[in-house]
């Protein structure tokens, strides 16, 4: 077969498939990018706490949130501030199990409550970019395998529109760029041309992670048994500080991170129904930030029980992990959020410059019969 001829049918199949699936996967991008921003919007969203000097410690914090909690209402966990300016937020359990958790926002310096919310799970918004994006409004049983196969689609476009793009020899120079003075058709088509072949890492990244995620019964023990691997257990570190029985929970945090390589107290769920601190540690350095390292300390020996460590998992555990930050940009910093961000919003410029392209030679196009 000629490469003319391959390169011709190539483009025809192309063309069809983003005939047929350019609306679903145009919705379905721009409902990842919307999802996306919420959880940015909301992450940047608490209050600012003002106070300057140092820390009080964790025990007082829980005090002062406890003067606004419901009466009877317990502490359950407590967010760390991210940095200067930032709260504490400590997250209350109310008696009556018919209302929600909610979070409290404490000045770490003066002890100021700062506001609260309900702890909801899914807000209306969020409900319906998560029903949009993952099934389409559609049931679950039928939406999921459609999405699914669009994210195979979506790969099979981007792979042959690189083979599309791929430029004959003395081309290249022209070819990551819009030609000056490019006008019409030839201006769509080397926005689209352009678009793509920039954009193309991510947007293979997002498409592949996303049929993992949409398959995962199949895709991951597949995986497991076509490379297995041991499992790895995480111990303490060799001379971690550990404290008397009951330590606070100030002591459990010291504790956990002394235990732990080159990571950053995030987090820490007190003693309830389970005598256990579980504190949850950021990765630092160049690993991603996501999964948190999980410490669980013996709220009365202070004795460390369980570490989870995602950096010490087998090589094909991590790079399962990696679908989940690839898609969702999560772990790997505000730039690659923000790239995400975009992929979400290229299957429509995609789709507007391709279309009309094909839309606008059909038309110029000479009938049979002249």
């Amino acid at each position: 077969m000629r490469w003319r001829t391959f390169r011709k049918g190539l483009l025809k199949v192309h063309l069809w498939l983003a005939i047929i699936l350019s609306l679903p996967m145009v919705i379905i991008g721009i409902s990842g990018s919307a999802l996306l921003l919420q959880r940015e919007i909301l992450a940047h969203s608490q209050p600012s706490a003002t106070g300057t000097g140092e820390r009080k410690p964790l025990p007082e914090v829980i005090a002062a949130a406890q003067k606004s909690a419901p009466q009877g209402a317990t502490a359950k966990r407590i967010d760390l501030p991210r940095n200067s300016g930032s709260p504490v937020t400590v997250r209350f359990t109310p008696r009556d199990e018919n209302r929600p958790e909610r979070d409290y926002f404490v000045d770490p310096v003066s002890l100021q409550v700062l506001g609260s919310e309900d702890v909801v799970e899914r807000g209306p918004f969020l409900a319906f970019f998560i029903t949009i994006h993952a099934f389409l409004a559609m049931p679950p049983p039928i939406g999921l395998p459609f999405v699914g196969w669009n994210g195979v689609a979506l790969t099979f476009m981007a792979i042959s529109g690189l083979i599309l793009w791929w430029p004959r020899r003395g081309q290249w120079r022209n070819a990551f760029f819009i030609r000056k003075g490019a006008r019409g058709a030839a201006f769509h088509f080397d926005l689209h041309r352009t678009a793509g072949i920039w954009g193309l890492l991510v947007l293979l990244a997002v498409s592949v992670s996303g049929i993992y995620l949409t398959f995962p019964q199949k895709i991951g023990p597949f995986i497991k048994n076509t490379f297995p691997a041991a499992d790895v257990t995480t111990e303490p570190l060799p001379g971690y500080k550990r404290f008397a029985a009951n330590p606070t929970p100030d002591q459990a945090i010291v504790s956990a991170q002394s235990a732990v390589r080159n990571a950053v107290p995030m987090s820490i769920e007190l003693p309830g129904d389970n005598p256990s601190y579980t504190i949850e540690l950021e990765p630092q350095g160049l690993a991603p930030y996501d999964p948190r390292v999980i410490v669980v300390m013996d709220s009365k020996t202070g004795s460390i029980d369980y570490i989870d460590d995602p950096r010490n998992y087998a090589a094909v555990d991590q790079v399962l992990n990696w679908q989940h930050l690839l898609h969702f940009g999560v772990g790997l910093g505000w730039v690659w959020a923000g790239q995400v961000f975009l992929s979400g919003l290229m299957p429509l410029l995609l789709a507007i410059t391709g279309l009309t392209v094909w839309w606008k030679r059909r038309r110029s196009a000479p009938s049979a019969g002249e």
